[in-house]
């Protein structure tokens, strides 16, 4: 597959910075968006303006992307790149960043990757940016640092010259301890991948007892984090850190990764899971996306990352603050009533979610209106009524995809028509039955396949070759 950051590099980016984002025709922030609301089980696309609909459509027919992921991954790009420039007051003590921690849940070379890495290509863009920029400065300082502070006095430079500083968003995988000189070097914040997200979970307290995980959890709430290097004594002091994590993994391995003490501690819950029921192996497409949707998706970002911002006296960013509109406030009230009744019928491990979700739904709320705004479908300096809304569809959605992973884990069918095929199919059948009763309820061959390998050492058995045994 041909690299997407093959082409010249530089007029690459002369192209994004002579692009405007121009509102469509016709597509006000006011504008019903789709006669019919999307599924709840389906990545909601009314969150996007219409400018990154048309980029989502442009990859999917073209390109063949999950519709979960592609959508999922950009989101999570969009707030990366908006990082602690902005913040959203919901309350009097309640501000947020929009900091997201996501993995995207599905089988071997279910397409998990590829959408993922095309979101995030302006951020690569940028640090390549970034590198040239350091790595001159970095020769600079090196040649002054050749001299001695009196030839350097003499030639009216710096006595003590300033270490250049290496800036960047995007971080494939990292130690815990590398991870705090990148957050210490950038406040705007960084967007930490990992291809496969059991890497970095296997690695949490690898080296410690629970000290790793313990940060993960901190840096999730944006809190002001500490950090002494052992043997160095170098000591990291960021005030207000904005990570942001996306990671793949697979159906099978959610058990070891998010179960047992990580669901109790609340780990588990802090990610927002993307767990889309794929029956297939993605097939390539004979069509051919244009440069113009990877153009229109970097000037989106850039305009994002390029937002003016001011420093305080530490050096962090002082951020912009959106406050709500009482309409939208009253939208996200209506929607807590829902999900303190979701709350009321759970499990712990779900109450832990509805939890998390009420911190999430916030961050939609801030994400969803700064990418109105950026796109220029509105102007309004408060987050608005449709903002909320949306952001609860989305915080739904999440809901609905966190049940899933979790009846995964705990050893069920992973949704409602799974559990109805279960329950009818007697203690001992075959790939046949399975499919027979599939049928009477309407499941697809592949679904009713899926259920079975899902099921394998969860709430099944299999004895031998198409015969298998439900679980006590």
């Amino acid at each position: 597959m041909r690299n997407a950051l093959s082409v010249d590099f530089n007029s690459v980016i002369d192209s994004v910075k002579n692009l405007t984002i121009e509102p469509l025709p016709n597509e006000g922030k006011e504008t019903e968006m789709d006669a019919t609301p999307p599924s709840s089980l389906s990545f909601p696309m009314e969150v996007f303006p219409p400018q990154i609909r048309e980029i989502i459509t442009s990859y999917k027919e073209n390109e063949g992307f999950n519709h979960d992921f592609l959508c999922a991954s950009m989101f999570a790009v969009f707030a990366a790149a908006m990082g602690n420039l902005w913040e959203a007051k919901f309350t009097g003590t309640m501000r947020v960043s929009p900091i997201l921690y996501m993995v995207l849940i599905g089988p071997p070379s279910s397409g998990k990757t590829p959408p993922l890495r095309q979101a995030e290509i302006p951020l690569q863009r940028h640090d390549l940016e970034a590198d040239v920029a350091y790595n001159r400065q970095k020769q600079e300082y090196d040649r002054l640092m050749q001299m001695t502070p009196k030839e350097r006095q003499g030639q009216g430079l710096p006595e003590y010259p300033e270490r250049p500083v290496h800036k960047e968003i995007l971080v494939i995988d990292s130690t815990i301890e590398k991870l705090f000189s990148v957050i210490k070097d950038n406040p705007h914040g960084i967007l930490v991948l990992v291809n496969e997200l059991n890497k970095l979970v296997s690695n949490l307290n690898r080296y410690g007892k629970g000290s790793d995980e313990a940060y993960w959890i901190e840096f999730f709430d944006g809190s002001q984090v500490k950090y002494e290097r052992k043997g160095s004594g170098e000591y990291v002091n960021v005030f207000r850190p904005y990570v942001s994590v996306i990671g793949g993994t697979q159906p099978g391995l959610l058990s070891k990764m998010f179960s047992g003490d990580r669901a109790a501690s609340g780990f588990t819950t802090r990610f927002l899971k993307v767990f889309p029921d794929i029956t297939q192996m993605p097939r390539w497409k004979r069509g051919n996306t244009d440069d113009g949707a990877s153009l229109r998706w970097e000037a989106i970002i850039r305009r994002v990352l390029e937002t003016p911002c001011e420093y305080d006296a530490n050096g962090e960013i002082v951020p912009r603050v959106l406050e709500f509109s009482q309409e939208a406030t009253d939208v996200l009230f209506l929607w807590e009533r829902k999900i303190c009744q979701e709350w009321e019928e759970a499990d712990c491990y779900m109450q832990g979610v509805c939890g998390k979700l009420k911190t999430y739904v916030i961050r939609f709320c801030l994400v969803i209106h700064v990418m109105w705004l950026v796109c220029g479908n509105t102007t309004d300096g408060r987050i608005d009524t449709q903002s909320a809304k949306a952001a609860c569809t989305l915080a739904d959605y999440f809901l609905d995809m966190d049940k899933r992973a979790h009846n995964l884990v705990d050893h069920k069918p992973v949704d409602a028509a799974h559990q109805q095929l279960l329950d009818m199919l007697d203690d001992e059948f075959t790939t046949a039955d399975a499919v027979s009763v599939g049928n009477t309820l309407g499941l697809s061959e592949r679904t009713v396949k899926r259920f079975l390998q899902n099921g394998i050492d969860n709430y099944l058995r299999k004895d031998r070759h198409g015969v298998y045994t439900k679980n006590e």
